[in-house]
């Protein structure tokens, strides 16, 4: 199962081949690509996008991205250093403006090769472990921002807990804020090994060629310098999370960043399904269920941590 946004249902039959804006949804037209990126298409379909954007594919040539907010999107730049470490990263192509961007209907929007393969999922576990690991070893030599441990989604929904989604559970969920609040003090406390960090690094944002191997690795925008903690919680949705600890080649763990990094992804995909109301059967599945396993999760993890 994938941790991003299904595409709603029916959003097939309500968009067009894309010569005719949506008026329910929005979308890029065929000749919005014409004017600002000089790209010609015959039509776009539809793609998965995610909480924060909208997705189309054009031809089977590009991947169009359309940010929900209005806000111009950040990181694009970064792509081309990542590719020039080794890593497969699909890189924006320049707009006719010579920005990495353009903007339609007050939305930004930008355009990649579309690179073709399956999506990852967890039966992927041993190629995702390699790939983060590959990862981890670069030397950092991008320009990113520095981690943080603010967590403002997970602020309003300490403010939100009458929604009817976990009101019966609201006690539960302020634990586990209180318990985040916690953790960060303590990691705070702590010097830990800085490296590049994906912060999103799920089977999701991984793309499959035919052999099996990685052929893109996407959606960098929440990308930091940080400790490599915070990019193992993906190993905590696993049921070989030993397995997948000994193909990272995990050792001398932070037990408090990684207590911090589990909690506060259950919290944060708890509080983007509960301030937009969407997927509720995922406040469950990526919210309470990663909440409730917390502790088993890092026993799980104890051997792989530093003792002192």
């Amino acid at each position: 199962m994938r941790s991003m946004l299904p595409q709603p249902r029916g959003a097939e039959s309500r968009l067009t081949d894309g010569r005719g804006a949506c008026k329910l949804w929005g979308m890029v037209r065929v000749t919005d690509l014409e004017r600002d990126y000089g790209v010609v298409v015959s039509g776009l379909r539809p793609h998965e996008g995610g909480f924060e954007s909208d997705c189309w594919v054009a031809d089977d040539t590009w991947f169009v991205k359309m940010w929900k907010q209005p806000g111009l999107p950040t990181g694009l730049g970064m792509l081309h250093e990542l590719r020039g470490l080794g890593l497969p990263v699909p890189e924006a192509i320049p707009a006719v403006s010579g920005e990495l961007y353009a903007v339609c209907a007050g939305r930004p929007y930008a355009v990649f090769p579309y690179v073709h393969g399956r999506v990852g999922t967890f039966d992927d576990w041993q190629t995702t472990a390699q790939a983060l690991r590959q990862l981890h070893e670069l030397e950092v030599r991008v320009e990113l921002p520095p981690f943080s441990m603010d967590e403002r989604h997970v602020r309003k929904l300490a403010q939100r807990l009458d929604h009817p989604w976990i009101v019966d559970r609201r006690d539960e969920v302020a634990a586990a804020v209180r318990r985040l609040d916690a953790a960060v003090e303590r990691a705070q406390a702590k010097t830990v090994p800085e490296i590049i960090c994906h912060l999103d690094f799920g089977v999701h944002n991984l793309i499959l060629d035919d052999d099996g191997q990685i052929a893109a690795i996407l959606d960098w925008e929440q990308a930091v310098i940080g400790p490599r903690e915070h990019d193992l919680w993906i190993a905590g949705d696993l049921s070989e999370l030993e397995a997948f600890l000994d193909e990272y080649g995990a050792y001398d763990l932070d037990i408090d960043h990684l207590e911090y990094a589990l909690l506060a992804r259950g919290l944060r995909d708890m509080a983007a399904r509960v301030l937009n109301d969407i997927d509720r059967p995922g406040v469950d599945t990526w919210g309470f269920d990663r909440i409730t396993r917390l502790d088993s999760d890092l026993k799980r993890f104890r051997p792989y941590c530093r003792t002192a």
